[in-house]
């Protein structure tokens, strides 16, 4: 094949795909601007994250899980980022890594569309939109924390698990291995990613008891055994030691930071029944006061409700962490009078963005259920079951640490499972589209409320200048770091 071939075949696939590369544009630019102009310092718990990076740079081993608040999470992000800061890079540096990483994962949310949803481009489109403009995602590309790590690894996560799944099922090891190496990179990224884990087996287990007569069970476990037991291995291997680690090290194989660092915070709330840590009104009762002051304390003084703090905290920057603004490290935060309102209008707009998604997950379960190909379920099932998984995981840590005064409740937190979301958000969109006259109406809404969200964003990140202009962190230090010696 000549060069000119080459050539002529690319500029035919990018006519065909014009708007998802418009797209993935929009979404480098965002990115870019969170590494050029965000002060990666500012982030979520940075005076935490980049302790235990330092403390690894310099001393070539793991803090100790009461270190700070961060301390007990999975390694694998601080070690890399231990490697950069030892060779004398700085904050600005590994902000930048997590940009890349969120450009990284837009084109895997890319490719994993085009491979699981070739039922509808509308869908694809709008899917990848939502990934590249949602502001929590966006924001946290821009921050020093294990969640950018995370979220890259998930994204590819989704890519592979299908494959897997289906290859499995007539003894396929090399799939199961590849996706059982990328479940335990994502262990080793952030625990929570656990549930990716439990949804692929579950997934899996959920096949085999399908399989009828239950007379066949047997048979669809043992034409699975070869791929489920090296992926078991691979998963023991690479991700094992830690957990091992931990348990005899601190007597448990994941301890929080509420075991560690704020053991003495949460000694009150160990006294209180499970149960009784969280009213009932926390998971049921919505508030109002989200769409008029869109920032921290609302849905969360003086009564505390789960699922606005969850939607503010994902469709706006609910806590204040200079996502429009600007900001200076060690400074006040701030944010500008048209953020405000932006904001506002962000989380009007995911309403019914999470309404949709909400409704597109329940239509998309009963089909997949029901849907077969060649005699077997349809692989992509396993996908629908993760965001349950990780809402219930929020839900439980919520409660089980309810000290909302360190912010148990995040939409970064659901992150590594957006992609999923953004797809069903997609498919939902798409069916009404394709509803003729009666639901047409409702596409275009949902349409309209994504263009707000991407409004949003865009104004959140559109540098600026004078006294308060963005700033990035340095990105090389003054003096290297010298290893501890030993």
């Amino acid at each position: 094949m000549g060069i000119h071939e080459v050539a002529t075949r690319f500029r035919r696939w990018a006519r065909a795909h014009a708007a998802e590369l418009c797209i993935l544009g929009a979404g480098i630019l965002v990115r870019l601007s969170m590494a050029l102009l965000y002060d990666a310092r500012l982030g979520y718990d940075f005076n935490a994250h980049w302790p235990n990076i330092r403390y690894v740079a310099e001393r070539q081993t793991l803090p100790p899980p009461d270190y700070n608040t961060e301390s007990c999470q999975s390694p694998l992000y601080y070690v890399i980022a231990a490697a950069m800061v030892a060779r004398g890079l700085d904050a600005g540096a590994v902000g930048w890594l997590g940009a890349l990483w969120g450009v990284a994962r837009l084109a895997l949310i890319w490719a994993g569309l085009e491979k699981w949803l070739p039922e509808s481009r509308l869908a694809r489109v709008i899917a990848l939109a939502l990934a590249a403009v949602l502001p929590a995602s966006a924001h946290l590309d821009g921050m020093i924390t294990n969640e950018t790590l995370v979220m890259l690894v998930s994204a590819a996560v989704f890519v592979a698990a299908p494959s897997a799944i289906a290859a499995a099922r007539t003894g396929g090891v090399a799939p199961m291995v590849g996706l059982s190496l990328l479940l335990a990179l994502a262990v080793m990224s952030k625990v929570s990613a656990f549930v990716l884990l439990v949804a692929i087996a579950g997934a899996i287990g959920i096949e085999i008891v399908r399989a009828a007569p239950p007379s066949t069970w047997w048979r669809a476990l043992r034409a699975r055994a070869r791929p489920l037991i090296a992926g078991a291995l691979v998963l023991a291997a690479v991700a094992g030691p830690f957990f091992v680690r931990n348990k005899i090290l601190y007597g448990e194989l994941s301890p929080t930071a509420y075991e560690g660092w704020l053991k003495g915070e949460n000694a009150a709330y160990e006294k209180i029944p499970y149960f009784q840590r969280r009213p009932p009104g926390f998971y049921l009762a919505w508030n109002l006061a989200i769409y008029v002051h869109p920032l921290y304390p609302s849905a969360l003084k003086p009564d505390a409700r789960f699922f606005p703090v969850l939607l503010a905290s994902t469709f706006n920057d609910y806590y204040t962490f200079s996502f429009s603004g600007g900001g200076q490290y060690n400074a006040q935060r701030w944010i500008p009078a048209e953020a405000f309102t932006m904001g506002a209008m962000s989380i009007m707009a995911g309403t019914p963005i999470a309404l949709v998604t909400v409704i597109a997950w329940f239509a998309a379960m009963r089909v997949l259920w029901r849907r077969r190909e060649d005699g077997e379920p349809d692989p992509r099932f396993a996908l629908l079951l993760a965001p349950p998984g990780a809402l219930l995981g929020a839900l439980h840590f919520a409660t089980k640490y309810p000290d909302d005064h360190f912010g148990p409740i995040k939409g970064a937190y659901l992150q590594f499972i957006a992609p999923i979301l953004c797809a069903l958000f997609g498919v939902g969109v798409a069916w009404m589209w394709r509803g003729g006259r009666r639901w047409r109406p409702a596409a275009l809404l949902a349409m309209g409320a994504l263009a707000v969200v991407a409004a949003y964003t865009a104004q959140a990140r559109f540098p600026r200048f004078g006294t308060h202009a963005y700033r990035g962190a340095p990105f090389f230090q003054p003096h290297a770091i010298a290893p501890a010696q030993k």
